[in-house]
Parts: structure tokens; sequence; C-alpha cells
């Protein structure tokens, strides 16, 4: 489809695949360093806690996982501030940087046979780390991206993104997968499990590689141009429009709960239910398989029938079907079933997490655009999706109902579907209506 605005012409294919690229790369990295952790969370507590009882263990393990979450909104002011004040590109290249180097130091770490009470010290510490850095490259890249894009577009691009931080589940989930089936459990216990986080190295450095070569999002050289840049983002955020922050919140709510509960509190559920790791980490293998398909379909969608709508069918849909799918998979006797009913929990988070990322952009002016992204988000993650893991874990001890993970993601969907309602009486900002590069800039080379 031809631009609306006459003298410009659309980006050039083979510069947008440039930027889904170079925006993906960094989430898939992201994703993955939390997705390993989460996947190895019941191997990791026998390693770090060895001393506690086991169920405390385990909570301590899914306290550490929520402890890299609560630093998140210090890393979406720092980054949120450096990408709409530098740019968005300096704050790419820095978070990818520092998520990969703390997800490579998790890998290396001693564990407490070795150093005692030190070993789950320094675990926290490159988790906080992690959190630092993951408060920022959310927002940033998703921001990025999407200003390269035609709003008729926009969910189609964030969605392919979105794809990057899916399929990193499923290669974090096949790894641990491969390592369990081919790994004696002394060798897993002994080193393999440190295999996974090393791995972050070689995929951290090609994202650098692709990043360090960006150039600027459109809307933000137009900012420049215009001399709008903000001097103060985090200010200008707080004081103008807090109200966006709670927006972005109320929408990130369902995603964020959604997400760890259908992708990775799962794999442990069903250890607990008596399946062994690699019977767990197959159903969740599978279920992210048909996510990465759910999500690439769910963004074009968004496309024609409206964010608003879907957020909000997505989110009532959860509350009808969340318990009801939690019945069947803590009653599932066969790998079959639980296979079907993991499956199913995560078809509805799939398809809200690929309409979400464009309606966060859409309601934001572009001037404190990833800041406001960054810290709604960022507060979501640290107040419902960090602690998703280990609240589904205590709602099961404390009611003694296999069941009870469902009252969260029902939570969840209920915020989400209230701010759905109030994301429909907002049109969609954008600094340049319909983004597009002069005909001179057609063969400019991004990376």
């Amino acid at each position: 489809m031809p631009s609306s605005n006459p003298g410009v012409v659309p980006p050039p294919p083979a510069l947008m695949r440039r930027v889904t690229l170079a925006a993906a790369i960094g989430n898939t990295v992201e994703t993955y360093d939390y997705a390993v952790y989460g996947f190895l969370t019941v191997m990791l507590s026998k390693l770090f806690f060895p001393v506690a009882q086991p169920g405390v263990a385990l909570l301590s393990a899914f306290a550490v996982f929520g402890v890299a979450f609560v630093i998140r909104p210090l890393g979406s002011l720092m980054f949120g501030s450096i990408a709409d004040r530098a740019g968005r590109k300096p704050a790419l290249v820095a978070t990818l940087v520092l998520m990969a180097g703390a997800t490579v130091a998790i890998g290396l770490l001693p564990t407490a046979a070795s150093i005692g009470i030190w070993a789950p010290i320094l675990l926290v510490a490159c988790r906080l780390l992690q959190g630092l850095a993951a408060g920022g490259e959310y927002g940033t890249a998703m921001t990025y991206a999407a200003e390269f894009t035609p709003q008729r577009r926009r969910g189609a691009m964030t969605s392919r993104v979105q794809i990057g931080s899916v399929v990193s589940l499923l290669l974090a989930a096949g790894i641990v997968l491969l390592l369990s089936a081919t790994l004696t459990p002394a060798a897993m216990a002994s080193w393999g499990w440190r295999i996974p986080f090393l791995l972050a190295l070689p995929l951290g450095l090609v994202g650098l590689y692709i990043r360090a070569r960006l150039d600027e999002s459109p809307e933000f050289r137009a900012l420049e141009q215009q001399a709008e840049v903000t001097s103060s983002p985090a200010k200008e955020s707080f004081t103008k429009h807090w109200r966006l922050i709670v927006l972005i919140f109320g929408v990130a709510a369902f995603q964020q709960i959604g997400y760890y509960v259908a992708f990775t509190y799962a794999q442990s559920y069903i250890i607990q239910l008596g399946f062994t790791q690699a019977q767990a980490t197959l159903a969740t293998v599978i279920s992210i398989a048909v996510a990465v398909v759910l999500v690439a379909i769910g963004g074009p969608l968004s496309d024609r029938w409206g964010r608003w709508p879907m957020l909000f069918g997505l989110s009532a849909g959860t509350l009808v079907f969340a318990y009801p799918i939690f019945v069947g998979l803590s009653s599932a006797t066969s790998l079959g079933m639980v296979i079907l009913m993991t499956v199913s929990l995560g078809v509805l988070p799939a398809l809200y997490t690929s309409v979400a990322p464009a309606t966060y952009v859409e309601v934001l002016p572009a001037r404190v655009r990833a800041t406001v992204f960054a810290v709604g988000f960022a507060l979501a993650a640290a107040l419902l999706g960090g602690p998703a893991l280990y609240i589904s874990q205590t709602l099961v001890q404390i009611t003694g109902d296999s069941r009870a993970p469902a009252l969260l993601l029902m939570f969840g969907a209920l915020v989400s579907l209230v701010a759905a309602l109030f994301v429909r009486r907002r049109q969609p900002r954008t600094l340049v209506p319909d983004i597009a590069v002069t005909a001179g800039e057609r063969s400019h080379e991004g990376v």
C-alpha cells in the first residue's frame, strides 16, 4: 500500500528486515536469559539453596527469579531516558551488553557447595544486573521498530519483533530439554546447567554487531530536526504523563502474568504434578512452538480488527477459561493430556502479547515514548510478572489447591480488560503521521 503522505515512500523492505532483526535480537537475548533461569529453577534451588527444605528452596529460587524484576523500574528510567534524550540506538546497545554479560556471569558462578552463602548472594547480584538491563530493553526495542512502521502495519511489525521473545523461550526450553535428555542427572547438576547461560555470549555478540550498526529511527530524527527532544524525559513523564504510565501498566498486567505463568511457571508446575523434567519441558516446548505461530497471526489481525477489541476479548476469554484449563492440567494422568492442557494455557496469552506492543507505542507521544513505555511496562513486570512464579507457587502451598494459579491469571486479565476500555478512547499517537523515508533514503543502509 502506498504512503498517504505526498513526497515520501514507504521504507524499503531490506531496511525493514534489518530493523526487525535489530529490535528482535535484544528481546531474544533478554527473554532467553530469563527463560533459562525459569526452566532450571528446580535444579538451581538445589545448587544454591541446598540446606533449605525442598519447598522452601524452590520458593527461594523463585524469589531470586523475581528479584530481577524489582530493579526493572530503575533500569526503565535509566535506559528509557537515554532513548528519549540521546536516541534509541545508544539505549539498545547498552541494554544488550549488560544483559548478555550478567547472564554469562551466572553460568560461571560457583555453587553453595563451594562458597556457601556467597553463592546465592552472587546469584542475586547477577539477577539484579539482568533486571536493570531488561528495564529498558523491551520498551526501547519495540519503540524503535514501531517508529519505522506506518500505523496500519504496526501490529504486524511489533508482533514480528515479539516473535523473537517467544522463539527465545523455545530456544531456552529446547536446550534444557536436550541437555536433560543427553546428560545424566549428576552431570546436569555438576556442569550441564551452566551451558544454557554461557550460550548467551554468542547470542549477545551477534546482537551487538547488528545493533552497533543501526541508524536512528525516523521519529527520533524528526524530533531532533524540530528541536523537540526533551532534556528531562523522566520528569516530563511523571509530571505530565503519569496517567499514561498507569495505562501502560494496566495493558501490561495480563501480558506479564500470562507470559510467565503459561510459558515459564508451567514447566515447574508440571514437574510438581509428578512428571519428569524432560516431560515437563517437552510439553512447554510444544506450547511455545504453538505460541510462535499465534504471535505471528495476532499482530496482523490487530491491524485489521483494532487493538482494543482484541485486548478486551482475549482478557475476557481468560476470565472464562483459565480455571477450567488448570482443572484439566492438574488432573492430567498422561503426557498427552498434559501437552494438550499446556498448549491451551498458552493460547490466549500468546495472542495478547502479539497485540499489546503496538498498543503501548500508539498511545504515547514520541517525546517521552521510550520512557513512559519502559516505566509502565517495568512496573508491571516488577509488581506482577516477576512475582508471578512465586505467587503461583505460594497460592498452591497456602490453599492446597493445585488449580489456584488460575486465580492469578484471572486477576491479570481483569486488570487488562479494564485498561482496554481506556485504550478504546485514545487515538494512535505519532509524530510523523505515516512513517516513511524520503526517496533519497531508499538506498540508505541502516546496518
